[in-house]
This record gives structure tokens, sequence and C-alpha cells, in this order.
């Protein structure tokens, strides 16, 4: 029995796009019928670009054929035919469509001539690819401007680009020109959004993508721009913006990439795979897919030849396609591995010397690398082929900032700095360095073939730029490369916040550990040795446990089980998360080498040298997983539990102050009551009962030195008494529990410059100056007690350095340097006395010392 044509015809529409059952319609309709049927074509192409988005590949390839035999006029059709082609990884099908039905059917089309154009050009034939530039000039040409569509204007931008137009005259003629025509359409903003995508300049991106959305509507193109503009910057936003584009459409081959690309920053291996292998089952050639299943290869499995075949498979369409050796290198460099990943850069320049985001990603890895004059002249060539691009361009305004720095240069350590920076606190900085040299490299087993370089930035944007390629890293102190740290100058807009000189330690315990493992170690392990040697270096340096971190321990979600601590870092929520993980990961730290020693740590550093991955170096050096697991969580739980034991740490509601003492009656212990009531007490100037309070609170915890802790409760009440003494010694406590205490030490320079006691006043000072070496207060008092101990070489060294700080009496610091250096160069001593004398005529001391030396 034979069936109906028609019934076939249904049939098939119906198996390959259940969006679209009228095509049978329009494959019989008559030429009377026209307009009717191109209104229905139109329908059926709003219904192919819904399947599209979807994600519904096949069914649109073989509907856009279907309806190519059936004479479908639509020139969207061939088109989304093309595409979907693509997306599915047929290349030559897709090609030879573009060619016959495509630009042989629609010769006049510029959407259509750009696309094919498009497809040439990413698959790496130049040949045509250039004869479909010529072609759409052609065309151009013929269309008279007034008759041109925004889908028109935007293909001859792209096609301007291509041909090598200033991306600025293209952006004024045609870019936003189309999307002025047209505000709803989402092609302009998707090309300016890709355009400022392809020149890093990530903020103009994300806005172009974001207006794009507003007025065209969700799109997952535009959704997937907008993960590709917070990339850099911010993870978890475009990890957000990712999973929208995979509700919608879960083969989005640029959405999975990408996803994957996160996973692997994120030492999320498993689920980088997963990813990888849906988009390699939707398209058999991606070429992303496979050139990050070589990273994978690489980093995870350390199988070279699992890598290389990898790479092959990505380079099956195109062998010289230069992105895939640049992806490579990219997540390479993420990872650390500066030199591995420069190397993909300059294999990828030797093919392709226009290749411009390689060589944009080599300058950055030089400058990781300290290989800075290279990098300078890499940012130069491609700000000489490319005037938009951002980060080349910040390269270039931070070049010539540097310039005018000052360097010392050392066989072990090159330092980087504004001369005003080395004048101040320079010479402390590299007296540090070394002293972190002689204890670290010997602990870790480490020798250092070249010297390290330190760079010191007194602006953040300076800092971020070289640092990052960009702008942000807000609230970051220092960052270590490996052989390259770069640090915010202490005396920039974080100056007194944070303890300079312990993050410099800590930056190069990064510099001998990542050394020592060839990059090749997981974050949560450098940064938990960086602070557990910060602590080791001096008790108030580092992190301890705290009320937050009691907190955070004993809630079940927010400990980190030690084989996924590195998650710790990338999921975490919040700041406090953040600083949980570095504490978390140091005490990790301090438990192996306190639980199985030296030898064995040794020992897993250099497992992780040679390319083993962490879990699999524990298990083999340490113990089994299943034993290093719950033995340590019951540690923490441990630690947790001993902190403020005898406290009541329940978090009563009291909105009114005057429930506090009955409540305290029953709850003498409750912290939160405690600090409440110290609150009330210094309102209303109750001192005693503060001071009362306050040493309840230290009683109960005894190791907080925080704005609610007893301490600062007690020391103001203390202050206000007038009990100087008991006000000094309780400051010194916390002087000793904390690095980071500035208005401690201040304070103590008063009491102690008035008690004329030396010691403790050096001791003071130079805790200051860790904070902020640019305060005249702290140098002034370590000149003093330097000068009272007969230390007048350290004296004379304090006191020309404050001249470089607009001290409140220039006259006194500069007769001081006379006086000292009186008895060993005369003629020195006189220009600083006259002057002193020039800016103070009558200052008597300076007069008889001058008549003196008269």
């Amino acid at each position: 029995m034979n069936a109906h044509p028609s019934g076939i015809r249904y049939a098939k529409i119906m198996r390959f796009l259940a969006l679209v059952p009228v095509l049978l319609w329009i494959a019989t309709a008559s030429a009377q019928q026209l307009d009717t049927r191109l209104l229905m074509e139109k329908q059926q192409v709003e219904a192919l670009q819904q399947a599209f988005d979807r994600g519904l590949y096949q069914r649109c390839a073989d509907f856009c054929r279907y309806g190519v035999q059936q004479g479908m006029k639509s020139p969207e059709v061939p088109m989304f035919l093309v595409r979907s082609l693509l997306a599915l990884g047929q290349a030559d099908d897709a090609m030879a469509a573009a060619a016959a039905d495509m630009v042989k059917a629609h010769p006049d089309h510029l959407p259509i001539l750009g696309l094919h154009h498009e497809v040439l050009a990413s698959l790496g034939k130049k040949a045509e690819a250039g004869a479909a530039l010529k072609a759409i000039n052609d065309t151009a040409r013929r269309k008279p401007a007034k008759d041109r569509t925004s889908a028109d204007m935007v293909a001859l931008g792209k096609a301007a680009l291509a041909a090598g137009a200033d991306p600025q005259k293209v952006l004024e003629q045609y870019l936003s020109p189309a999307k002025k025509k047209d505000l709803k359409s989402e092609l302009p903003y998707l090309a300016i959004g890709e355009l400022a995508l392809k020149h890093a300049d990530y903020t103009k991106a994300a806005n172009e993508f974001r207006t794009g959305l507003k007025e065209h509507g969700e799109s997952p193109a535009l959704r997937f721009g907008l993960a590709q503009a917070f990339a850099p910057g911010d993870r978890g936003k475009s990890l957000e913006h990712l999973a929208t584009v995979l509700e919608t459409n879960d083969h989005h081959e640029g959405a999975l990439t990408l996803q994957a690309e996160h996973h692997i920053g994120a030492e999320k291996f498993a689920e980088a795979e997963a990813a990888l292998a849906t988009a390699i089952e939707v398209n058999p050639h991606s070429s992303s897919a496979w050139a990050l299943r070589a990273v994978i290869a690489t980093l995870h499995e350390n199988d070279p030849a699992k890598a290389s075949a990898a790479r092959t498979e990505a380079l099956h369409l195109w062998p010289q396609n230069p992105q895939v050796d640049h992806l490579i290198g990219q997540c390479l460099s993420r990872a650390y591995r500066f030199s591995e990943g420069a190397q993909q850069q300059r294999e990828v320049l030797a093919l392709d010397p226009e290749f411009l985001p390689a060589k944009l990603q080599l300058a950055h890895d030089l400058m990781r690398l300290g290989q800075t004059e290279e990098a300078w002249t890499l940012a130069a060539e491609i700000r000489e082929a490319d005037g938009y691009n951002t980060q080349a361009h910040n390269l270039g305004l931070l070049e010539r900032e540097m310039s005018g720095y000052h360097v010392e240069k050392h066989d072990d350590f090159i330092l980087r700095m504004p001369l005003r920076d080395w004048q101040v606190y320079g010479p402390r900085a590299l007296q540090l360095l070394r002293e972190a040299r002689t204890v670290l490299a010997p602990k870790y087993g480490h020798t250092f073939a070249k010297a390290t370089m330190v760079e010191f930035f007194p602006s953040q944007q300076d800092f971020a730029i070289r640092t990052f390629g960009a702008l942000g890293g807000q609230g970051l102190l220092g960052v270590c490369f490996g052989t390259v740290i770069t640090m915010n100058s202490p005396g920039s807009l974080a100056h007194g916040r944070s303890n300079w000189e312990s993050t410099l330690w800590h930056e190069f315990a990064h510099v001998v550990t990542l050394s020592a493992t060839h990059n090749r170690m997981p974050r949560w392990l450098s940064e938990g040795i960086s602070v557990y040697e910060e602590r080791q270096r001096d008790p108030a340096w580092g992190m301890k446990m705290n009320a937050t971190f009691r907190e955070l321990t004993l809630d079940e979600e927010t400990l980190t089980p030690l084989g996924q601590m590195s998650s710790a870092f990338l999921n975490a929520k919040d700041q406090d998360a953040i600083l949980f993980a570095y504490y978390e990961s140091s005490i990790a730290v301090e438990w192996i080498i306190q639980q199985h020693g030296w030898d064995k740590f040794r020992a897993l550093l250099q497992a992780l040298a040679t390319g083993d991955r962490i879990n699999t170096a524990l298990e083999k050096h340490i113990a089994p997983l299943e034993q290093l697991e719950p033995a340590f969580r019951d540690h923490m739980i441990a630690l947790a539990k001993a902190h403020a034991p005898k406290a009541d740490w329940s978090k009563p509601e009291i909105n009114d102050v005057a429930a506090l003492p009955t409540f305290l009656q029953t709850h003498p212990d409750n912290l939160k009551a405690l600090q409440m009531q110290g609150s009330e007490h210094l309102t209303s100037k109750e001192w005693e009962k503060a001071a009362e309070t306050g040493q309840k609170l230290i009683d109960l915890n005894p190791e907080d030195t925080s704005a609610e802790g007893g301490y600062w409760l007690r020391a103001r009440a203390l202050h206000q008494l007038k009990r100087v003494d008991e006000e000094a010694a309780l400051l010194r406590v916390m002087a000793d529990l904390s690095g980071d205490v500035l208005p401690v030490y201040l304070r103590l320079i008063e009491i102690d410059s008035e008690k004329q006691d030396w010691p403790h006043l050096h001791t003071d000072a130079a805790r200051a100056l860790a904070l902020n070496p640019f305060l005249p207060a702290p140098n002034e008092a370590l000149a003093q007690a330097a000068q009272a101990t007969g230390d007048a070489h350290t004296a004379i060294q304090i006191y020309e350095r404050l001249l470089h700080l607009s001290p409140a009496n220039p006259a006194k610091v500069r007769y001081e340097l006379a006086s000292l250096l009186k008895p060993t160069n005369q003629a020195q001593a006189k220009r600083h006395l006259l002057d002193a004398l020039a800016m103070a005529p009558r200052y008597q001391e300076a007069q008889k010392l001058l008549l003196d030396m008269q």
C-alpha cells in the first residue's frame, strides 16, 4: 500500500521539528497565495530561531534542508542551516550549504555574504575568505546606503573589521547606526559586545550585552556574551549567566566550554570533563572542547601523550588554528604555569605573527615571569596594530609610570618602587626579604637560580594592571607569580589597615613553595603554607581562631574536607568565607606537619613537583584520605570548641538595654550580652563598670582583640581613669596578640616616650611602621630610642628618612642629624645645621652647636 505524498511530508516535519507543522501547507501553496506564504515563512523563521536557541541543531538542519528543497524564499532559512551544521561540527556540509544554498540563492544579501565569510575564516580558508570579503564590498557598492537594514550594516561593519578597518570608525559608521536603526535587534549589541571582548574592554562589553538583553529580550547569545564579559574578573557572575544560558540550551558549545574553563580554574576537573563531554557529544570536532581536554590531561593527569592527542583532535578541522594553542596556553597560565603558557603563545605566533590575542597573553606571561622589557615591546606592537586594545593601552601607561621607579639590583633580589618609597621603607623591605630567604629556602629544600623580583605600587590602579592586566583586585595586598612579587605600597590607600611586613613574608613564602614545586601546587596548600609561615615568623602575624572562624568551623556546610580544600577559595560566598579558607588551609598545613613530620611534608611537595595531583600525593606520602579527612575535621572542631570554652556563645535577642542586667543574672558568661553591657557603660561614662566588664570579657575570651572584645573596652576605660600603668600593660598584651592594631602601637609610643622606656619604645615604633612606614611619629620615636641607646648609625638613617615625610618640626630633625654627624662628618653636619637655622633662625640649641663647631 502506497502512502499519500502529503502524508509523507507531514510526517517528516513532525519528526524533524515539532514547532513548525504548518510547513506542509507552505510547500503546497500556489503562486496566488504568495503573500500568505511569505507571512507563514516568517512564522517558521521565528520558530527556527526558538529551536536554534534551545540547541535543537539537528532538527533545525533537517528542517532547513527540507525548506530549501521546497523553495522557501526566506534567506534566514539557509543561514540557520549553515549555523546548525557548524554547531554540529559538520564543517564540510556547512561550507557546501553556504556556497550553494546561501550565496548562490541570495547573491546580494549582505548578512548571507557576511556569514559566508565568517564560516570560511573560522575554518582557516584564507583565500576563499578573502574572495568572500570582496563579494561583500562589491555588493555594498551596489546597494544604496538608504536601503540598508540594521542587519546589513552589522554585516558591513564586521566585514570592515575583518579587512583591518579602525574599530572606532567601524563603531561610528556601521555598528552604532545599526543599533539606532533597530533598537530591538540583537545583532548590533552582539557585534559591539564581541568587538569589545576582542579588544579586552570587558566593561563596555558587559554594558552592551546587558543593554541588548533589556531592549531585545532574553537571548542565549547575549547572555553568553555577558558571561564572557564577566569571566576575567568575576567568576561567580560569569557562572550565573552561564547557568541561565544552559537552562535554555544545554547544548550551547560556548557556554559548556567556558563553564569547563571555570571548573579547570577551580580544580574541579571531573565537572570540567562532564561539560566537555556534552560539548563534544554535540560537536565531535569542537576545537575549544578538545583544547581544554588537553589542558586537563596536562594539569590533572600529567599525561603528555594524552594532551598531545587531544590537541591534535582540536586541530582536526583547521591544523593551523591559532585559537587552540592560545586557549591551552591561557589555561596553563591561569594555573600559574607561566613558562609553559608563554611557550604555547610563542608557538602560535611562530605560525601567525599577527594573532594579537596570543601576543597580548604572552606579554602578560612575560610580565609574570619578570621579563618586562620584552613584554613592553609586545604591548607596543599590539597598540600599533590595534589602538582600541584596552589592556595593551594600560600596559603602555604602566610602562611610562614604572620608567621613573627606583631600581635596586642585587644577586638575590631586584626591587622596583618609586624613589620616595625606597627612601622610606625600601631598605627594611630588602632586609626582611633576605631574612625570609635565609629562613624559608632551607626549610623547604629550595635553592634559587636567579634573583626574585619585588615591585611596590603606590597606586591601586597600577598594581592591578601590573598584576592582572586590567583594573580590579581591590582588597589584595600582594600577589606572587613564582619568582615575581607585586605589592600594594604600604603608603597606598590601604595603609594602616594591614601589616605590609607580614604580607611580604607571606608572598615570599609563595616564591619558595611555588618555585620548589614548579608552580604545581593547589591554591589551598600554597596559601596554607604562607599563612602558617606568617605565624611561625611572629605569633602576632598570620590568622588565628576567632568568633567568625569558630562559627564557620562548627557549621557542617562551611568546613571543607581536606580533599576539596581549594574549592573553599573558589566557592566562597563572602569575604568571611574567603578568610576562613585561608585560615583552614593554614591549620591543615600545621596539622599535617605536626602529625606526620617535616620529611613527609617535603616529600609531598616533591611529589607535586613531579606532576602528582595533591590528593594522590597525600595518599602516597601522608595517609589515605579516608583517614586524613575525618581526623582533620575532628582537629578543626576541637580547636573551635577550645576557643573561649567557658563563654556562652548564644546570641540573645535583647532589644532593650534595660533588660541586660536581668538577662546577665541568669547568663553571666554570655559574650554578646556582656559586649552590649560594656558599650552601654561607655556611653554612660561609667568607666569603672566598663573596666570590670572588659576584664570579664578578657577572662572569657583572652585571644579576642577585635573591636567588640574586652581588651578595647577595658583599655578605653583605664585611659579615662588615668590608670596609665594598667592601660600600658593591657595594650602590650594586645600588641603581642595582634599585628594590625595601629591605635594600640601609637598609644604605647606616647606612654613609652613620656617614660623614656627605650626598649619598649623601639618595639612599639617598629610595629607601627610595619603597618604604615610613612607616619612621622613612629619614625621619630624609633630615632629617639636609637639615639638614647647609643645607636647613632640607626638614628641617622631614621632622621634622614624623616626628611622625606614632612615632619612637624623639620628644623629639629636637621639639628638632631647635625648633632649625630658632628663626630664623623662635620661638613655634612654643618649643612644640616645651617638648613635648620634657615628654617628657624632663633633656634638656640642650633646656634650653640654652630658656635661650638666654629
